[in-house]
């Protein structure tokens, strides 16, 4: 981002929860401001969510969105501006700069309005030096993890991420906050949460009420709305995936079957042989002599 604004460095910070996308912050400085065009930035299905520290210089601050020029003759402290990637934004400031940049993947908004079972945000508008106090005052909060991360916890930092896109989605996001239908299925953090739990209890101890509750359904929803959304029974789609750890289990490592049965949830050696036989086609012992030999060639 500091070459784009041409700049020798800037300050950032990446907030990156567990299996979520990632939030990148970066604040720009300089006192001699930007007197040239800043360079192309590549095109990419994300935004910049930009909030200014310091006013615009007095004859304003000159912006190019796909090569349309326009003019904010007054951009106060506080003044927010949001601009889409794929447009290829340039900016130029004749005074001191101190900016805050928000960069959001589209991802990472899918994924917010997916858990809170919205629709999805197609795009992000704002009037370019227009206070938004809310930000402004995140932004003061956030700025010292710039400088020292380390004294940030992980929770905080994941919090904030969460506290950001409510606000952004909320405020400049015109589609938010439409009820998501999806038609007899999971919704997707159903889904995800789901899978999750059948993934770690391959064992089958997971009961059919335990997974129905943790997604807030009752048995026989859950049970109609799982087999929408994956094409089979939550058992059926259970022993798929404890063959497919067996059968990554038996390529890439050298754990003795007894010991993949019992981590796949299999009684014995047998009882995995005949489920990899009737989902996969393979036997047991020459799968594995059979997968191993592939390696090698590919190796």
């Amino acid at each position: 981002m500091a070459d784009y604004f041409r700049l020798p460095e800037a300050r950032s910070l990446v907030i990156r929860p567990t299996a979520k996308p990632q939030l990148a912050i970066t604040r720009l400085m300089s006192r001699a401001g930007m007197p040239e065009r800043t360079r192309d930035i590549p095109a990419e299905k994300a935004f910049v969510v930009s909030i200014h520290l310091t006013a615009a210089a007095k004859s304003g601050c000159d912006l190019w969105v796909d090569d349309r020029h326009s003019r904010i003759e007054h951009w106060p402290a506080g003044g927010v501006g949001i601009y889409d990637l794929e447009s290829n934004p340039r900016v130029r400031n004749r005074g001191p700069v101190d900016w805050v940049h928000y960069h959001v993947p589209r991802v990472l908004l899918d994924t917010f309005t997916d858990d809170a079972e919205t629709t999805r945000i197609r795009t992000l508008a704002c009037t370019h030096g227009s206070v938004d106090p809310v930000l402004h005052g995140m932004t003061l909060m956030i700025v010292p993890s710039l400088e020292s991360p380390q004294s940030f916890s992980a929770l905080y930092l994941d919090y904030f991420r969460l506290l950001f896109c409510a606000h952004v989605a909320q405020t400049y996001a015109p589609s938010f906050g439409a009820r998501r239908e999806y038609r007899g299925g999971l919704a997707p953090w159903q889904k995800r949460r789901a899978t999750e739990l059948l993934a770690t209890h391959l064992d089958g101890s997971l009961r059919l009420a335990t997974l129905a509750h943790e997604c807030g359904l009752s048995v026989s929803h859950f049970a109609r709305s799982f087999r929408r959304s994956f094409g089979t029974s939550p058992r059926h789609y259970l022993i798929q995936q404890r063959v497919e750890r067996a059968k990554q289990l038996m390529c890439k490592s050298r754990t003795p079957l007894s010991q993949i049965a019992l981590e796949t949830g299999s009684r014995t050696k047998r009882h995995l042989a005949e489920r990899s036989k009737h989902l996969l086609g393979i036997l047991l012992g020459g799968g594995r002599r059979e997968a191993q030999h592939r390696r090698l060639e590919f190796d």
